[in-house]
């Protein structure tokens, strides 16, 4: 019960850097449109590649056991990233389950957050890239990325409900909190490339994450404020 509250604060303490978030994007938005770099090939890939997934998404059957496969190949990956052992892993098209020794929210939430065959997808073309240079087909690369990206978010949203052991067992507010912070993030990694300046990115995430605890603190203060005067006016009486 304490290990709960305790997420419960840090979820708390993790909503101004998820505004942050959400400014940043804004901010890249403006700047992208301003100096129209929408029309950048690798872009117009990125989207066409989603476009396409969102096409077979909504009129092809759903590929159930690919989703499952990667969902539990997550979970399973994070177990053994955090030093934990899997003693079993099933994977049917209604669903599946691995069993490890060790249970945390990184193991029980990165497949909400993870775009794992997008992952795989980078670093299979790293892998024949780093043999036989792939400049010219890096359209392709954005392509799929756009396709598997898509699929994640797809997928996630349409599994998605707060009754999943996933999420109760961490507490749904701190579950929720940590997928939407970095899914956030995963998306301001490849928005950052389209102001054709990283370093302003940086410097534009930094200062909306700093300007965002800082209006939260002076709120909280504010509040602080308010309410012992209230308590004081009442014991005045």
């Amino acid at each position: 019960m304490f290990a709960k509250f305790l997420k419960f604060l840090i979820a708390l303490a993790l909503l101004p850097l998820l505004a942050a978030e959400l400014w940043t994007l804004f901010e890249i938005a403006r700047d992208t449109a301003a100096r129209g770099t929408w029309s950048d090939t690798w872009v117009l890939f990125l989207i066409a590649g989603s476009a396409i997934w969102l096409l077979i998404f909504l009129l092809l059957p759903r590929p159930m056991w690919l989703y499952v496969l990667g969902h539990e190949f997550t979970h399973a990956l994070a177990a053994m990233l955090a030093g934990g052992k899997v003693t079993a892993f099933k994977v049917t098209s209604k669903g599946g389950h691995i069993l490890t020794d060790r249970v945390n929210w990184w193991i029980a939430l990165s497949p909400y957050f993870v775009p794992i065959y997008a992952f795989i997808w980078v670093a299979l073309w790293l892998s024949i890239n780093f043999y036989f240079p792939l400049n010219k087909w890096q359209p392709v690369l954005f392509f799929g990325l756009g396709l598997f990206w898509c699929f994640h978010v797809t997928f996630t949203a349409s599994m998605f409900h707060l009754r999943q052991t996933d999420l109760t067992s961490q507490g749904i507010i701190f579950s929720l909190v940590i997928i939407l912070v970095f899914n956030l993030a995963v998306i301001l990694a490849p928005a950052s490339l389209l102001t054709h300046n990283l370093k302003g990115a940086g410097q534009t995430f930094v200062h909306c994450v700093s300007q965002s605890y800082v209006f939260t603190g002076r709120e909280i203060g504010r509040g602080a404020d308010w309410a012992l005067k209230q308590w004081h006016d009442q014991h005045q009486k």
